[in-house]
C-alpha cells in the first residue's frame, strides 16, 4: 500500500514568504526591480486581501510598513528613470497603482510625504506622456493611410 504525505496546508501569504526567501528575494538584501515586486506583492498580499488566511502579529506589519517607508520607497524614488520605456521604471504601472490606492487610503501620512510625491508625480507624467506618444502615432498612421489612399485614388 502507498501512502502520501501531504504537508500542512500553507496560505498565499506563507506560500509567497518561502518563494522569496527560496529565490532570495529578501527585503534586507540590496534592493533590485525583483525584489522590490517581491516585497510590494508580499505587502499587498498581508494588508489587501485579507482572506489569505491567519492574521499577522502586529508586530510584522509594523515592521512591513517600516521597510516600505524607510527601503522600498525611497528605493523607487532613488531610481526613477524619466522614459516612456517601462523597462527602465522600478515598479510597473499596475504595481504603482495598487500601492498609490492603498497608500491613498489606509496610510495617508506616507501617501503625502515628498518622496512618495515625487513618485506619483513621476508615474502622473510619464503616462500622460505615453498617451501622448500613442496619440501621435495613431495620427502618424491615420495620414499616412490618407496619402496611400490618395495615392491610388489618383
Amino acid at each position: 500500500m502507498l501512502r502520501s504525505r501531504v504537508g500542512p496546508e500553507r496560505t498565499p501569504v506563507e506560500r509567497h514568504t518561502r518563494a522569496m526567501y527560496a529565490r532570495r528575494e529578501e527585503s534586507w538584501r540590496p534592493l533590485t526591480r525583483q525584489r522590490v515586486a517581491a516585497f510590494l506583492r508580499l505587502f499587498m498580499l498581508c494588508f489587501v486581501e485579507m482572506e489569505n488566511g491567519r492574521p499577522l502579529q502586529s508586530l510584522t506589519y509594523r515592521l512591513l510598513k517600516k521597510a516600505l517607508v524607510k527601503r522600498i520607497i525611497p528605493w523607487i524614488q532613488n531610481h526613477l528613470v524619466w522614459t516612456t520605456n517601462d523597462r527602465y521604471w522600478p515598479i510597473t504601472l499596475p504595481q504603482f497603482r495598487d500601492l498609490d490606492s492603498f497608500l491613498a487610503e489606509h496610510l495617508p501620512r506616507v501617501h503625502k510625504e515628498d518622496e512618495w510625491s515625487a513618485i506619483a508625480y513621476f508615474f502622473k507624467v510619464v503616462a500622460q506622456e505615453r498617451r501622448d506618444e500613442y496619440k501621435r502615432l495613431e495620427d502618424m498612421e491615420r495620414e499616412a493611410m490618407e496619402a496611400v489612399r490618395r495615392c491610388l485614388g489618383q
